[in-house]
Formats: C-alpha cells, structure tokens, sequence
C-alpha cells in the first residue's frame, strides 16, 4: 500500500523523494489546533499549492480525535523540508483581493 498522499481524500501531492528513493524528511511548520478552521483548513489549503501536509496530534491528542473527534492537544503539522520555505510562505503571504470583485 503506498502512503505517500498527505491530504484529505485520494489524489493529494505525494511526499517528495531525493535522488535515492528516500522519502524528503518532515519539517515541522506551526502547531495548530485540530479543528476544521485551523488544521484541516491549512492541510487542505497546501494540498491545493501541491505540499504535501501531514497532523501529527501532540501528547495524547489522538486518543481524544478517536473518542471524541478533536484533539485538545491540538496538532503539529509537518510538510516535506525541501517545501518548508515555500509552505511558510503561502501562510504568511498577505491576501490581495481582486479589484473587480470588489466592485460588483
């Protein structure tokens, strides 16, 4: 079974390999909190830039994503370190809203 899709649903951006074959290393790039509007939303928004994106659920956070479907822990979410720069960077990148929307 290959595991190399990080992302919700089939058809996410696979986990990059080097020259061997071996998988890129993660790199942690922020904890968030394991809701839909935080880390759900930051996964699915780097799938769709092609970062792959993976939760990792701190201390004993995935027993409380079984029972009760969230985390109180929150989530670490790591990316490959080869797109580490490029995934902080569309985080922190400032929204630029279309003129012409704006009008309608």
């Amino acid at each position: 079974m290959d595991i190399s899709h990080w992302a919700h649903g089939s058809g996410g951006p696979a986990w990059p390999t080097d020259e061997q074959g071996e998988k890129i290393p993660a790199r942690e790039l922020q904890h968030a909190l394991d809701n839909v509007a935080d880390a759900d939303m930051t996964i699915s928004l780097l799938a769709a830039y092609g970062i792959p994106c993976f939760p990792y659920y701190d201390g004993e956070g995935v027993t409380g994503k079984v029972i009760s479907g969230f985390s109180g822990f929150g989530a670490s979410l790591y990316v490959p370190e080869t797109m580490y720069e490029d995934a902080e960077a569309l985080l922190n990148a400032e929204i630029v809203e279309d003129e012409e929307e704006q009008d309608k």
